[in-house]
C-alpha cells in the first residue's frame, strides 16, 4: 500500500510540474523528497495505531525502553544523552504524550505550546549523590523541523 501511495504522488508530482512548469529540481531529488515523506507518514502511522490503544494517555510509562516517537525526525541517538551527575548513563523512563494539550486548555495561537513528545532520561543508578532532587534530562521531539 505504501508503495502504491509513493507511485500515486510521484504521478501527482509529475502532472504538477507539467502543468505548473519546471520545479528546478531534479528527478533523484523528487524521489528523494517523497521518501522522506513517505517515512515520516510511516512513523506517524506507528504512533497513532499506539496511541489509538489509548488515546487519552498523556503519560507513557518503559523504564529502560524506548520513546515511541512522533516523527523520525529529531530522533534522539545515545551520544546526545548525557551521563547523570554521579557519572553513571541514563535511560529512558518515561515520556509526556501530546494529548496533555489537549487538558492545558491552550487555544490561542499566540501563547501557544506544542510538542510531538517529551522524553525524559533517568540515572541507572538511581544515585543519591548529591541534593535530593537534581535535573534529569529531558527531549524535546516536535513534530516535524520545519
Amino acid at each position: 500500500e505504501t508503495l502504491r501511495e509513493y507511485e500515486e504522488y510521484m504521478r501527482q508530482l509529475r502532472h504538477n510540474q507539467d502543468q505548473v512548469g519546471r520545479t528546478g529540481l531534479s528527478e533523484s531529488e523528487l524521489e528523494a523528497a517523497a521518501r522522506h515523506e513517505t517515512e515520516e507518514d510511516q512513523q506517524f502511522a506507528v504512533f497513532r495505531r499506539r496511541v489509538r490503544r489509548e488515546p487519552e494517555q498523556v503519560l507513557r510509562y518503559e523504564l529502560g525502553g524506548e520513546p515511541l516517537w512522533v516523527s523520525s525526525q529529531h530522533v534522539l541517538s545515545t551520544e546526545d544523552i548525557p551521563v547523570c551527575l554521579c557519572g553513571a548513563p541514563r535511560q529512558f523512563e518515561f515520556q509526556v504524550m501530546p494529548q496533555l494539550l489537549n487538558y492545558l486548555h491552550v487555544d490561542s495561537l499566540q501563547e501557544s505550546i506544542d510538542w510531538g513528545t517529551l522524553a525524559v532520561y533517568t540515572c541507572t543508578d538511581s544515585c543519591d549523590q548529591g541534593p535530593a532532587y537534581h535535573p534529569e534530562f529531558l527531549w524535546k521531539q516536535d513534530y516535524s523541523q520545519d
